[in-house]
């Protein structure tokens, strides 16, 4: 008897659109029907894990997830939207995602383009 397939989230420690997954699943109550690979960068898993999402992807990026077996999906809104019609959720009803995706996650974004604007002009 084979267990059966959970999905694989493939996250980077460190990558704020991989949070915002996170708690999507988290406050939906859906992360724990995930398989969780995470790293950080320069670990020993982080290797392993562009090595095996390279054979799906021209390019690797994070969040990724293992969706069916052999089949995977990137970009975070994708997912979310995956997995929230899937569970017939709304995800703006989720205080804590709304919060996160459409308040801090733009506010660090904008911050984080000032900070390479700047180290360019260096």
């Amino acid at each position: 008897m084979t267990d059966p397939f959970r999905p694989v989230l493939y996250l980077k420690s460190t990558c704020p659109h991989c949070l915002k997954l996170r708690i999507f699943l988290l406050e939906a109550g859906l992360l724990d029907r995930f398989e969780q690979r995470i790293f950080t960068q320069g670990d020993d898993a982080e290797a392993a894990i562009r090595a095996e999402l390279a054979l799906h992807f021209d390019k690797v990026t994070f969040p990724t997830v293992q969706y069916e077996p052999g089949r995977f999906m990137k970009d975070s809104d994708a997912i979310i939207a995956h997995y929230a019609a899937e569970a017939g959720l709304d995800s703006a009803r989720l205080p804590v995602f709304a919060a996160y995706a459409g308040s801090v996650l733009p506010k660090y974004m904008e911050v984080r383009k000032e900070l390479n604007a700047l180290k360019q002009d260096t």
